[in-house]
């Protein structure tokens, strides 16, 4: 799975071609455009969403690729030459059987098609559910351990949702996301999570019987498109478009909690509170914990405060990492100790590491934070009562909403990849459609 991710992130682009025999000169290709026309999926109606052939192991279908040649001498696999009845070509059309892929784990997994002794390679991904509709999207809670990539746009059209791994009855447990979504840059939008369970008995709250008898356990519920995500998770390069958050207990677009990777995400949000001690962010509410290393990497957030309370901008406490990430308020107020309003960024000389030692310096109290300056995340974990410092923040900011408008802004040696952004000056950054 991790090598899968690793691919996905460098290049979601799973179209590889390679060519090779001893003796064969460089000019000798298979053609002059050896992957012109190649179209994949699991099936037709699928293909013409991707650039890219899955296999997905919940709805297992004979892969098709187009590929255009008069013949092909033999296709292999894992260094086996496959059987004449594991696959068949017609049509300019490469048709292999599911049962070559039906028994493999998730990831990329490359075949060798062989025309006039030179071969091409194919990547086929093999993934839990390649999403196209709100119903597939949803099914992630029935497989909170698998690999998803995203097909087109997921648009809600506002409707409440319930966070991805939230119980939605008394019988259920909580679940945490422990698998890889790969949006594939296309989007995930118009969702409205409400911190409410809707069971009889539930108070303003959040707490009631459903959530724990009398007293309930409301607050300690995390709210986004995921509820939590474990150590193993992956999150990446998705558009998170339009997502309106009530949050209760730890809240984000994203996800209430981030124990894992989230990375080249692009989020537009609006946050609001029920209580002072609620910890709400652009991504996430918590990211990291003393038994988990959340990251953060590569993202860019723009968000509007509904209420009086004021979110942090990436996170609210970060025992993490927060690396190459900016967020701006939507209504471009930024309250940040330091906070350069000319220049749009806080001052080079702004050392966090001495902001958070002065905030700790009285036995562990932040209570002079509660005038609610706008972070990328406040430091620090509870621990008995207790607050400390427990990540770090490496290049990020709060910004006015000109800063991202500027593609100077986001360097490559600052690992912000090209193949996966779009940087054009006047624009926000955007996500790049991978599998086109």
């Amino acid at each position: 799975m991790k090598r899968f991710a690793k691919l996905a992130v460098a290049s979601a682009i799973a179209i590889v071609g390679v060519f090779g025999f001893a003796g064969c000169k460089d000019s000798d290709t298979l053609t002059n455009t050896p992957n012109a026309g190649i179209t994949a999926g699991v099936s037709e109606s699928v293909g013409k969403y991707s650039s890219v052939a899955y296999f997905e192991t919940e709805r297992p279908d004979d892969v098709k690729i187009a590929f255009e040649t008069d013949k092909i001498q033999k296709v292999s696999f894992k260094y086996r030459v496959l059987d004449s009845k594991e696959y068949k070509f017609k049509n300019d059309t490469l048709t292999i059987k599911q049962s070559v892929f039906e028994n493999e784990s998730s990831g990329d997994k490359r075949i060798r098609v062989f025309v006039d002794n030179k071969y091409v390679e194919i990547t086929v991904r093999v993934v839990t559910k390649v999403i196209y509709t709100t119903e597939d999207f949803n099914s992630i809670r029935t497989n909170l351990n698998g690999v998803y990539v995203l097909g087109a746009d997921i648009d809600f059209g506002n409707e409440e949702f319930n966070p991805i791994g939230k119980p939605l009855s008394a019988n259920e447990s909580t679940g945490v996301f422990e698998g890889v979504f790969d949006g594939m840059g296309y989007s995930v939008k118009n969702v409205t999570i409400n911190a409410y369970d809707r069971d009889e008995g539930e108070d303003e709250y959040g707490q009631g019987p459903v959530l724990g008898g009398e007293q309930g356990n409301g607050r300690n519920y995390n709210n986004g498109i995921f509820m939590s995500t474990s150590g193993n998770a992956q999150i990446i390069n998705t558009n998170f478009v339009n997502i309106k958050v009530d949050t209760q207990g730890m809240g984000g677009a994203v996800a209430g909690f981030n124990g894992g990777l989230i990375k080249n995400c692009r989020v537009s949000c609006t946050l609001s509170s029920r209580g002072w001690f609620e910890k709400a962010g652009g991504i996430c509410g918590v990211n990291g914990s003393v038994d988990t290393n959340g990251r953060i990497e590569n993202c860019v957030v723009t968000y509007t405060a509904a209420s009086g309370y004021t979110p942090r901008g990436i996170a609210d406490w970060n025992n993490g990492i927060i690396r190459n990430c900016y967020a701006a308020p939507v209504n471009n107020y930024v309250f940040h100790i330091g906070y350069d309003s000319e220049t749009g960024k806080v001052p080079d000389n702004f050392d966090y590491d001495d902001f958070v030692n002065e905030l700790l310096s009285n036995g562990g109290s932040l209570d002079v934070c509660f005038g609610y300056p706008t972070l990328v995340a406040l430091p620090g974990s509870m621990n008995d009562g207790t607050f400390y410092k427990g990540g770090d923040i490496i290049n990020s900011e709060i910004v006015v909403k000109e800063f991202l408008l500027n593609p100077a802004n986001f360097p490559k040696e600052d690992g912000w990849d090209t193949d996966v952004w779009n940087f054009t000056y006047g624009a926000y950054p955007s996500l790049k459609i991978q599998s086109r």
